[in-house]
């Protein structure tokens, strides 16, 4: 399957990304999870051409930390599924949201537990 944003059915794609203050980016954006194994490869390489850049090394250094840091989380959680498809009832309220735009009032998920061995 496509990225979710790359398709017709789910364009607005797979995720509602809020700002801090309730407002909604009108910019293209792409949400990276910690259960995706191939997240941290991408942070690292972001990190290096952030550095390439000239960007703060601290900036630099701290993405480079959350990479591993989503190492560990996936090695206690398991791996993710990024390719999979639409697995959860989708909130027509939400998606009007990420179509239309507005605020929004949300709830946490219920935590992920480690995986036992």
């Amino acid at each position: 399957m496509k990225i979710w944003a790359k398709t017709e059915e789910f364009s607005e794609g797979k995720f509602l990304v809020v700002r801090r203050d309730g407002t909604i980016p009108t910019w293209p954006h792409f949400v990276l999870g910690a259960r995706d194994p191939a997240v941290p490869a991408a942070l690292r390489s972001y990190a290096a051409e952030a550095r390439r850049r000239g960007f703060d090394e601290a900036y630099c250094a701290s993405v480079e930390e959350l990479a591993s840091d989503f190492e560990v989380y996936r090695a206690l959680r398991g791996d993710g599924d990024p390719e999979s498809g639409p697995h959860r009832t989708d909130d027509p309220a939400i998606i009007n949201l990420m179509r239309n735009g507005g605020r929004v009032n949300v709830a946490s998920a219920a935590p992920e537990t480690p995986q036992q061995p």
